[in-house]
């Protein structure tokens, strides 16, 4: 074996070993995005209201809403014509205002 196929023979390897590490970063991202995507669905996708003694699922994505009882949820269909409206606010704001009012000078005073 000569010099120059031997140079060839450690790069070639060299590449081998560098694409196996994008190749295993690549893996790692996808199962990565994955495992997020499985988390979103199983505990953010939802969420539950209650209003009136009735709970109400809301869908994140395709905000349909759905009435849960018991372990069964009765969703709506989507139509322009029925609409469900659940509203519940739990904002605990405060405001605060400051004016300040400046007194006019009076007719009496003396410019200085």
């Amino acid at each position: 074996m000569n010099a120059v196929s031997r140079f060839d023979a450690a790069r070639q390897k060299r590449e081998q070993t560098r694409f196996r590490q994008y190749a295993f970063i690549g893996v790692y991202v996808a199962g990565g995005l994955i495992g997020l995507a499985l988390l979103f669905q199983l505990f953010f996708r939802y969420q539950y209201l209650t209003a009136d003694g009735v709970t109400w699922r809301i869908d994140r994505l395709t905000q349909q809403t759905c009435r849960v009882s018991i372990g069964q949820a009765q969703c709506m269909a989507s139509s322009p014509s029925a609409t469900v409206s659940t509203s519940t606010s739990t904002s605990t704001s405060t405001s605060l205002s400051t004016s300040l009012k400046v007194a006019a000078p009076s007719k009496h005073a003396k410019p200085h």
